[in-house]
């Protein structure tokens, strides 16, 4: 994991839980500990119905698994804006 692909966040917990988090460790166990509750959300219901829409979240799926990030509207429009030479 590169520093690129960190996000830092500040989150209030009380005093006490924070005493039972080994201090040398509380960053990768914090990361770890987000992880392990992201992985345990259910996977979507939704199904594509097409072949191509398989296919397209086939290759999403292959993308994410490589470490792809997927990029949300502004990230989108600065990253036409940059294909485009810095022209909107």
């Amino acid at each position: 994991m590169t520093s690129a692909s960190l996000q830092a966040v500040t989150v209030k917990i009380p005093l006490s839980d924070l005493r039972r988090i080994p201090e040398p460790n509380r960053s990768e166990f914090i990361r770890s500990a987000i992880s392990e509750k992201l992985a345990r959300q259910p996977a979507s219901q939704w199904k594509p119905k097409t072949a191509m829409g398989r296919k397209l979240v086939a290759l999403r799926e292959k993308f994410i698994r490589s470490g792809g990030e997927l990029l949300d509207s502004e990230g989108i429009a600065s990253e036409l804006k940059r294909r485009r030479g810095g022209l909107a």
